[in-house]
């Protein structure tokens, strides 16, 4: 490129001094050519400098551009992925809102089936009051019932929920001395809720009861075993004898950790000649046995065993204990703090409770023995029946 701007220059000004006939020397012509050679010079090392800095310039222009596109690719990614957090997060506080709605509604729902059906109740009692006609009683019942089916009350299928046992409205008393009369109200009621609903569960409730009849013990025994629905059973404050057999053999049984469970052998009484006593005394053994056996292989222990440590833990082979200890002995099958009853409302009336006597079978006109105990006759047990009963403020005599 010098080679050619060089001679280019020298000709035009050769030729623009002829064309204007400029009358210049030589030296002044020569001087005015180096000048313009230098001015070219210049001109062409700027030219040439800038076009060396060009690869940088372009270069530089090029990472700009590309640390541009990088910059609003990732500006790009980000919006993107805050745009699906954003709609995530949406979608969450709206599945939790709908959820929220649903309980709420099923809550209200709930809320008012109960509120009519406790309305429903009031009224009956409030009618109970009133008026004395039986057939206005029954009709007011059946409407109560109504309500109750209506209102569809679910009940927990574990009713420990924790650590509290909640004692549903299908709860059966058992109070008092285990006999004929207790079995039919207890049977009658496990029957009852069998119908009403088989798979909610059925509480007997026990708050004392000294046991009984062995006879008796057993239809009780015999329709928890067959009833549809599990039958549990919940002690409160004392049970003994054929009660506590009750109590163990149930699938499962409830106590407070100073509830009193007592375990002893059954008493029976023999009359006639040597021979018609074994036989009786026979008798009461396998029928005894048919029974406590059940009660042995419930807790794990050996019968014998099971004997011998009740002489081993009191003289008179009387062995109570705590509701804890009964937890660690396998007696119950649960040791609770607290229950709470949580019948919403009772569709049925149920059975009365027998009564607390002061003795153990009411006798009004028992007398103190020797020792300060009441001294009570047992009533003549039934046929082929014995007695499983311990109150320690009494002294049976067996007729």
């Amino acid at each position: 490129m010098p080679r050619l701007v060089l001679p280019s220059l020298l000709l035009a000004a050769t030729l623009t001094a002829q064309q204007f006939n400029v009358r210049k020397s030589p030296e002044t012509v020569k001087a005015e050519v180096e000048a313009e050679v230098i001015r070219t010079r210049l001109e062409l090392g700027s030219a040439q400098r800038m076009l060396a800095r060009l690869p940088l310039t372009l270069e530089m222009r090029k990472l700009e551009a590309e640390a541009m596109i990088r910059s609003a690719r990732a500006e790009a990614t980000f919006a993107e992925t805050e745009a699906e957090r954003a709609r995530l997060g949406l979608e969450a506080v709206l599945s939790v809102a709908r959820s929220a709605a649903a309980n709420a509604d099923k809550d209200r729902a709930r809320a008012e089936l109960e509120v009519e059906a406790r309305l429903a109740a009031a009224q009956v009692s409030v009618e109970y009051a009133k008026v004395a006609s039986v057939a206005t009683i029954a009709r007011l019942q059946q409407k109560a019932s109504e309500v109750a089916s209506g209102a569809k009350i679910t009940y927990p299928k574990d009713p420990l929920i924790d650590g509290v046992l909640h004692i549903s409205d299908r709860r059966i008393p058992f109070n008092g001395v285990v006999n004929d009369r207790l079995a039919r109200e207890v049977t009658s009621a496990i029957a009852f809720y069998n119908a009403q609903d088989s798979e909610a569960p059925i509480f007997i409730v026990i708050d004392r009861s000294p046991g009984g009849s062995v006879m008796s013990g057993y239809m009780i025994l015999q329709a928890m075993e067959t009833s549809k629905a599990p039958v549990y059973v919940v002690v409160k404050g004392y049970c003994a004898s054929m009660a506590a057999i009750v109590t163990t053999l149930a699938t499962r049984s409830f106590v407070y950790p100073q509830t009193i469970v007592l375990h002893h052998q059954a008493s029976t009484g023999v009359t006639g000649n040597m021979t018609q006593m074994q036989e009786q005394l026979k008798w009461s053994k396998v029928w005894c046995e048919r029974i406590f056996i059940k009660v042995a292989n419930r807790i794990g222990v050996p019968l014998d065993d099971f004997v011998a440590n009740m002489y081993k833990a009191t003289a008179t082979g009387d062995w109570k204990v705590h509701g804890d200890e009964a937890g660690r002995l396998k007696w119950v099958t649960d040791v609770v703090e607290r229950m709470a009853e949580d019948g919403a409302l009772t569709s049925v009336t149920p059975p009365s409770p027998a009564p607390l006597p002061q003795s153990g079978f009411g006798d009004t006109d028992a007398k103190a023995g020797a020792n300060g105990r009441a001294r009570e006759e047992l009533p003549t047990a039934g046929p082929c029946d014995l007695w499983w009963v311990y109150d320690p403020r009494v002294e049976y005599v067996i007729r």
